[in-house]
């Protein structure tokens, strides 16, 4: 590789407000500038690459019959990397991006790039940028400009209202060679692939558990010693809260196994609301905002009124509980009431039926899918683990030093 001279290299950030409520990238009046060290030259995307700003065609040439160009406004089909399939076409476009530009979204969000496979017209909460191949490739561009996303988003605060061709035009990149592009970007999409993988294990995986004919049919309220009803204490009396004990929300429910309490409450607010205490354990289904959402308990926690905490009798594994509930609970919509917020009963809850096998059986199938989920859980951290090598594959490029352990 060949060496180069370190070189100063300034990249925009968000400031200050401006006088009206907007931010602005290039922002001469309230610009502040970070310096980096890069061992390659730094040059501003206008130097490489050609941006197109987006702009909006008449609305009476919009359809959704796929008439005409392609048309995207701003991000909302963005995927991960590649920009997903339109919903509007037009047939007065006015701005194009061609098949392999870089998008950047340019109105609030700010800063997210996705590529185009084809063809499309641009709105104004786009902008396109094209790379002249002689100098930059479109995937290290794209790679850089992801990394740098935060900063061009603002990072300082609060986020930029919009930015322009000019603003884009300005963002600062380190130069390698085309060669040296070529490694890093070999080197990201070697990392991708794994992250692919892994990501395809997270998102397909599901508990199966296969269901014996023989097994007896029973009602949730057969297995519970009880079902127990939330509440929310009085926000009025501050003797109700900042308590050590954690009160739920249906928001607060992360997955099956996790939650993460933002409220506590006390032993007053327990006694004297109708708030619920669910022993460890147990488990709480969320019957009402949030409906269907399930959390085994591993400490004790009380509960608002979207949710109902089930106490499950001795001989009930939990487990095996809380996994056959994940697929009866999803069809709680269908039988849910009221027109404002849909939601089931206590009563149908209870009367809701579930297979039950033997004791053991239950202990089985539990013990099957909590191994299945420490090898999903594997790959969750194998994809944080890849997009750390991902940053720190382009933080190189700026001269910065790797993050430790990614080995």
């Amino acid at each position: 590789m060949t060496d180069f001279a370190p070189t100063l290299g300034l990249v925009s950030k968000k400031e200050k407000v401006a006088e009206g409520g907007e931010y602005n990238l290039s922002g001469e009046r309230y610009r502040e500038n970070r310096a980096r060290l890069s061992h390659f030259p730094i040059v501003p995307l206008s130097e490489v690459a050609e941006i197109i700003a987006g702009q909006s065609p008449p609305g009476k040439s919009y359809n959704d019959t796929g008439i005409g160009t392609p048309f995207h406004q701003g991000k909302t089909e963005f995927g991960r990397m590649f920009i997903g399939d339109p919903t509007k076409w037009t047939t007065e476009p006015q701005r194009f991006a061609e098949g392999g530009d870089i998008l950047m979204s340019v109105r609030a969000p700010v800063g997210p790039v996705n590529l185009t496979t084809q063809r499309v017209c641009i709105g104004r909460g786009l902008a396109a940028i094209r790379t002249r191949a002689t100098r930059l490739l479109t995937h290290y561009a794209f790679y850089v400009l992801r990394i740098l996303e935060s900063e061009i988003t603002g990072s300082a605060g609060a986020a930029f209202a919009s930015i322009n061709k000019t603003d884009i035009e300005k963002i600062e990149i380190p130069l390698p060679p085309l060669e040296v592009q070529q490694e890093i970007v070999a080197e990201i999409e070697g990392y991708q692939r794994v992250i692919d993988g892994a990501r395809a294990v997270v998102e397909n995986y599901r508990p199966q558990i296969v269901i014996d004919p023989g097994w007896p049919m029973v009602a949730i309220g057969e297995v519970c010693d009880r079902i127990l009803s939330g509440g929310t204490p009085s926000t009025k009396n501050e003797e109700y809260w900042k308590g050590d004990i954690p009160w739920i929300t249906s928001a607060d429910i992360v997955n099956i196994k996790a939650a993460q309490p933002r409220k506590y409450i006390t032993d007053k607010a327990i006694r004297e609301s109708a708030t619920n205490l669910i022993p460890r354990g147990n488990i709480i289904v969320v019957t009402r905002v949030g409906l269907g959402k399930l959390f085994k308990n591993e400490f004790d926690v009380c509960i608002s009124q979207d949710s109902q905490g089930l106490i499950i009798k001795n001989g009930i594994n939990a487990d095996y509980l809380v996994y056959i509930l994940r697929d009866r609970v999803a069809n709680f919509k269908n039988v849910s009431q009221g027109s404002t917020i849909q939601g089931v009963t206590k009563k149908q809850l209870s009367e809701l039926q579930i297979p039950l096998p033997p004791l053991e059986t239950q202990q089985a199938i539990a013990a099957e899918i909590e191994t299945e989920r420490a090898l999903v859980d594997g790959n969750r951290a194998l994809i944080k683990r890849f997009e750390e090598k991902i940053r720190d594959a382009v933080g190189r490029v700026w001269g910065e030093d790797e993050s430790q352990g990614t080995d």
